[in-house]
């Protein structure tokens, strides 16, 4: 109150120093008669003339610029505009992204404080690029790559092209070149600089400036230059499906005149022709349309001359001249296009690889040699380290020197490399695939072809094989895939060629000569001594001559008995069937043959035996023979010291390397998957040194390892696979035998099969096929595996479906695609000219008319086969009754001659006849046999002299109708066969028939005694086809029969234009419902999402390579193994790697059974979405936990972990010790893929668990470095 009593006094205050007096009363008087407080408006001043108008024109003439609400609701008119959704999605382009960036301090990396980076919204990176373009990685991942990297983009995808030219166009826009114009030389070269010289040099962006004017006769000498190259370039047509040449994809036609041709070659850049894209990449795209060969087989009989001349400068020079196919490699190695040569065993394959090498040194890249297993990566580190300089190895473990320009691996680590994005790849010129036949091995067959399908486009492939009988196909397959020419490059013959013989008696037999011929009399010889009827010859003969003596008694009985016991003794000593003997009946053999090659020269030999236990047992029963010199015993002894001194004193007294030790110091030796790493590479190198000059190996040693030996032995011709016994693959065979012979040691190589326990030779035609038939052919082991969908998931860029159409399981269909195309391409321009002229009848309902035509003609094909189920149905198709079928796409009409129905892939009935001679279609035989259509139908001959009159067998699909009507016939139905009785038989009865369609004899019999269910429901389908197609108005048309034969034309053009489409989409893929099954189960089990987009498990999932991806994924992230100790972990992950067979059960503890468990019970839910979803699964990547021993060396593994020796473990387990040392190695891969997946998943505790787990199992002879290192 006392507030707005002081603001009244102020007011009051103010008013009385404004106011003088009289007015200030006259204020008082007014409030206190309440006039001032009313505030009463004031008496208006009056207006004049002139302000009325002015203010009148103001608010009634001059434009407002708003409106009052009122107004605006009167006037307003809305129209009615349709919604635009699309505006919704038009998103404006992101902004600049910032990044946070930690500044760090001191060893320990302290955080000080931050600042933020801007990235450019360009910038294309290793983990949003499949560009080759795009900025490397970290150094770290230079070699590897690392899980969340995008592989580079496969050479070969039409889509990948068209990005790849995208960008390089998008670059030639950043640096715009000068003068303005842009032709295919100008991309490489720049003129224009003095004398026509390069400025900047390729691959440089800024160079030398020459800055001195230009006389005048330079300038002039420039134009005529360019313009001499612009008119070439005019007459050039670049084409992808020739060799480029150094003009880095410009192919200069022979024919073209050029008449300075060695100034325009000074003019091009000394590039690598390899590097350079071949020919511009869109061009490849519509190129693609016409069916192209991509492989081309050289015909290596013819010699090349002038080889010099066209390698004037080698990159790898060698003290002997190379064989042709070597010469033809090194020239195309040299026009930097792809090779694949299949040569024989010791033909000399190497030297393509070497010198592909050496080129890549050259060149200053590098060049990558996969071989399929580590023992061959090993031997060829230590070949290769004494012929160059830079060469370096990458297994799962090792990794030495691995920037040099010559690197060995595995296959499967090259596709982790490709798969990972690893920036090395970028710098690789050549890959070197050794024994590309393993393409064939069921389990690992699949990385050849990933790693093909997924390499870069610039990079060159050379292909090594065994000889095959399918190389041109899989060339062929290459280059299409890789869009690139490969050159087949085969040899005729072995240098050093085999003889084949037969172990019988004491003796060998010659079956197969040095030309490959195979001998009949050696093979009787053979088996005469082998099945002992020689001695029962020689017996017959001793009894003949005894008894022409007329003696008796004793010595004539006992002979007898002993020749007949001689001859069955073999079977009984046979034991057990299928002539399998046991070691101590083999011993014999053994030496018989050992001492026979002694005494003939034949050794070193390599007896090749089917199982590890035989192998030993063999070696064993030699231990009285002795084969080397003293010299040589004490080399050998050397050696085995110098190289055991890599093992602890306590590991080098091992049964195995002591019973090794024995049999090495007498020159004999066992090579097997069951030996220590480091004993197997002591027997290949004193192997290789011919120290050791018997040696018992299994098949295995064949495979690669470049040990060739004087003889090679067989001991049987059976061998067991996994599932039973069969004989030996041609392939196989050779690739065993191949090792017999060596080059420039040898004249002949010796291969001699023994058969013990068999009281008679191999038969003759086994023999023939395995020594002499053609090889395996190369088959596509193509499957599609959880990682790799996974993988190609991640990538938007990579489709599945691309990769399984670019698989050489799709190779046939897909070589079909240039063709497809072309008929589509025609069938689509007949359609345009097929235009049924209008006609105010037929457009009605000529269309649908059509439709249910063509739908009743496939339901009575249906009705007819469906007869064959029905008793009843048989039963209709008697002799003498008449039938309508369509024969060639005409109509006839027959009789049936035969009863029922003539089996077969297709099935059919036995008519003869009644049809027009000559076969032309008519424009009616294409309307369906209905009754209202039968007016239209072209009438039968009627006179015997125009039918045909023959038996013949009808298919039931092109049966049209079956009549009520049974034929008269005099005699039985054969008479019809005699040619004048049909005609008589045409005249007098038949004719009558075929006057008219429109009579009852041609109405369909009644169907109505078929009771089936399925046969009725036809029935009722096509009696409704039937009333739509006789109800339509378009059958009241005076030209309907022309009307309807070009509706038919049209439609049938249509068909074959979708079932050609349908053969080239994607649906036609044989892979692709197991794609499809495979992609619901990682749905099910949460790796992708619902729009198959990849989650963490997924990521998790694409490390795991040596395990059960699914199971071990779902193992780290339920954290089961959270609560074991590193050595518990290890031993339960053994259960990944191990799969061989093992009878004793281990002894687990309880915490170690919980894990057992844990892992079954996981294995089996994975199994059962896998069941649910109907995933096909091989014997190998099925994860049956459960049955399978697959805990088997879990004992061992927990062992060893704890730091039990060796010598003990071994104890442990009948598992051999090769065995143990291959499952820890694997285990170790296995640890570390889960050490990487534990840090993906960001779970620091499971990482070091692992870490320490590595570090516990990796040690001693189970780690021992390799020799060959």
């Amino acid at each position: 109150m006392t507030d707005n009593l002081t603001s009244a006094m102020a007011k009051l205050n103010l008013h009385s120093q404004t106011l003088s007096g009289a007015t200030f009363d006259a204020r008082l008087a007014d409030e206190q008669s309440g006039i001032y407080k009313d505030c009463k408006p004031r008496q208006k001043a009056r207006q004049n003339a002139a302000d009325l108008k002015e203010e009148l024109e103001s608010d009634f003439l001059t434009p407002s610029s708003e409106f009052s609400p009122e107004w605006l609701n009167r006037l307003q008119r809305k129209w009615d505009v349709s919604t635009d959704y699309t505006d919704i999605f038009e998103i404006a382009g992101t902004q600049t992204r910032t990044i946070v960036r930690f500044d760090r301090d001191g060893l320990e990396g302290r955080v000080t404080g931050y600042h933020e980076v801007t990235v450019p919204a360009t910038s294309a990176n290793a983990k949003n690029s499949t560009s080759l373009l795009r900025r490397p990685a970290g150094r770290a991942d230079f070699v590897r790559g690392a899980a969340g990297f995008f592989p580079f983009a496969p050479g070969g995808l039409e889509g990948v092209e068209a990005i790849a030219e995208m960008e390089s166009e998008a670059q030639t826009a950043e640096h715009p070149r000068a003068g303005g114009k842009q032709s295919g030389l100008d991309r490489i070269i720049n003129f224009g600089a003095e004398g026509g010289l390069l400025e900047i040099a390729p691959g440089f962006s800024r160079g030398l400036k020459f800055e001195e004017a230009k006389s005048k006769e330079a300038a002039e000498g420039d134009e005529e230059v360019e313009h001499a190259l612009q008119q070439e370039e005019s007459d050039l047509h670049v084409e992808p499906d020739e060799t480029a040449s150094d003009a880095g994809g410009v192919k200069i036609d022979d024919e073209a005149e050029l008449s300075d041709e060695e100034d325009i070659d000074s003019l091009l850049p000394v590039e690598f022709p390899a590097l350079e894209p071949h020919a511009p990449l869109l061009a490849g795209v519509q190129q693609r349309k016409t069916g192209r060969e991509w492989a081309h087989v050289v015909d290596v009989n013819k010699d090349i001359p002038n080889f010099r001349e066209l390698v004037p400068d080698m990159a790898r020079e060698w003290p002997f001249e190379l064989d042709t196919f070597q010469k033809e490699a090194v020239y195309h190695l040299e026009c930097g296009d792809s090779v694949f040569v299949a040569a024989h065993t010791s033909a000399g394959k190497t030297v393509v690889a070497e010198y592909a090498i050496s080129l890549a040194a050259k060149h200053m890249t590098k060049a990558i040699y996969t071989s399929p297993i580590k023992a061959l990566s090993n031997q060829k580190f230590r070949d290769f380290r004494t012929e160059f300089d830079d060469v370096g190895i990458l297994t799962g473990d090792v990794q030495i020197n691995p920037e040099a320009s010559c690197l060995i691996m595995t296959t499967e680590i090259l596709r982790s490399m490709l798969y990972r994005g690893a920036d090395l790849i970028r710098d690789v010129e050549f890959v070197i695939f050794d024994e590309v036949h393993y393409v064939n091995d069921l389990e690992r067959g699949v990385v050849w072809e990933e790693v093909i399908i997924m390499l870069p486009e610039h990079v060159t492939l050379i292909l090594l094989s065994a000889t095959v009988p399918n190389t041109y196909e899989f060339a062929s397959w290459v280059g299409r895939t890789k869009k690139k020419d490969i050159y087949v490059i085969s040899t005729a013959k072995r240098p050093v060629p085999l003889e084949h013989y037969l172990w019988g008696g004491k003796q060998k037999y010659k079956i197969v000569d040095s030309n490959k011929r195979f001998l009949e009399n050696g093979w009787k010889e053979a088996d005469e001594i082998i099945s002992g009827r020689d001695k029962i010859k020689a017996q017959k003969a001793v009894e003949a001559q005894a008894q022409s003596q007329a003696s008796r008694g004793a010595p004539q009985g006992q002979g007898r008995g002993r020749g007949q016991a001689g001859g069955r003794g073999n079977i009984a000593r046979t034991g057990r069937g299928g002539g399998r003997t046991t070691a101590a009946q083999d011993k014999t053999v053994w030496v018989q043959l050992v001492q026979h090659l002694r005494k003939d020269n034949l050794l070193p030999a390599c007896i090749f035996v089917f199982s590890k236990k035989r192998c030993e047992q063999n070696a064993d029963s030699l231990s009285n023979q002795d084969f080397s010199t003293a010299s040589e015993k004490s080399l050998t002894h050397m050696f085995i010291e110098k190289s055991l001194t890599r093992l602890k004193p306590e590991d080098r007294t091992l049964p195995q390397i002591l019973r090794l030790r024995d049999l090495l110091s007498r020159g004999i030796a066992v090579h097997h998957g069951g030996l220590l790493p480091i004993m197997k590479e002591i027997v290949e190198i004193l192997f290789a040194k011919s120290l050791v000059k018997v040696l018992f190996a299994t098949e295995t040693f064949a495979m690669g390892l470049n040990l060739p030996t004087r003889t090679v032995v067989f001991s049987g011709f059976r061998k067991h696979d996994g599932k039973s016994f069969r004989d030996l693959l041609p392939g196989e065979y050779t690739q065993m035998a191949g090792r017999a012979g060596r080059r420039g040691l040898d004249t002949v190589g010796y291969v001699i099969i023994v058969n013990p326990g068999r009281d008679e030779a191999p038969p003759a035609g086994a023999l023939r096929r395995m020594i002499l038939g053609d090889p395996t052919k190369l088959r596509s082991q193509f499957r599609l595996t959880y990682n790799m969908i996974l993988n190609l998931l991640r990538v938007e860029a990579l489709k599945i479906e691309e990769m399984i159409k670019r698989s050489f399981s799709e190779n046939a269909t897909q070589a079909l695609l240039p063709e497809h195309e072309k008929q589509v391409q025609l069938s689509e321009a007949s359609l345009a000219k097929i235009k049924r002229e209008p006609c105010d009848i037929c457009d009605i309902d000529l269309a649908a008319c059509h439709d249910a035509a063509i739908e009743y003609e496939k339901l009575t094909s249906e009705l007819h086969v469906g007869l064959l189920s029905s008793p009843v149905g048989k039963r209709l198709f008697v002799p003498k009754r008449l039938i309508v079928y369509r024969k060639e796409g005409y109509r006839t009409a027959g009789i049936i001659v035969r009863e029922g129905v003539v089996g077969g892939p297709s099935p059919g009935i036995q008519v003869l006849e009644i049809g027009k001679l000559g076969s032309r279609r008519h424009p009616s035989d294409i309307l369906p046999f209905l009754p209202g259509f039968k007016h239209l139908l072209q009438p039968l001959p009627t006179r015997s002299a125009d039918m045909a009159l023959k038996s013949y067998k009808v298919p039931l699909m092109d049966l049209e109708c079956v009549t009520n009507t049974v034929v008269k016939l005099g005699g039985p139905i054969w008479y019809l066969n005699i040619k004048k009785e049909a005609i008589k038989f045409a005249d007098k009865e038949l004719s009558k028939y075929c006057a008219s369609w429109t009579t009852p004899v041609w109405d369909e019999m009644d169907w109505a005694r078929i009771k089936e269910l399925q046969v009725r429901d036809i029935l009722e389908k096509r009696q409704k086809q039937a009333a739509i197609a006789q109800s339509c108005k378009c059958l009241q048309c005076p030209s309907f029969s022309k009307h309807f034969e070009m509706q038919h034309d049209e439609w049938q053009v249509k068909e074959n234009i979708s079932q050609l489409k349908q053969l080239m989409s994607d649906q036609n893929l044989a892979l692709l419902p197991d794609y499809e099954q495979r992609i619901q189960v990682l749905k099910e089990l949460g790796f992708v999402d619902e729009q198959s987009r990849v989650q963490l498990k997924g990521k998790v999932a694409c490390e795991i390579h040596s395990a059960d991806e699914l199971v071990l994924t779902e193992l780290v992230l339920e954290n089961v193994l959270a609560e074991y100790e590193p050595e518990e972990i290890v031993s339960l992950l053994s259960a990944f790697v191990f799969q061989e067979k093992t009878e004793n059960v281990p002894t687990l503890t309880p915490r170690l059974e919980k894990g057992k468990e844990a892992i079954v019970k996981i294995s089996e839910r994975v199994n059962d979405f896998q069941i649910l979803h109907q995933v096909i699964q091989t014997s190998e990547d099925s994860n049956d936990f459960a049955s399978q021993p697959r805990f088997g060396l879990a004992e061992v593994v927990y062992e060893w972990a704890k730091g039990m020796s060796f010598n003990r473990i071994t104890d442990l387990t009948d598992v051999m010790e090769g065995t143990i040392v291959r499952t820890i190695t694997r285990l170790d891969e296995t640890c570390r893929e889960v050490k990487n997946a534990a840090k993906l998943v960001g779970d620091p505790t499971l990482y070091t668990k692992m870490q320490q787990a590595q570090e516990l199992i990796k040690r001693d002879v189970i780690f021992a470095a390799s020799l060959y290192m």
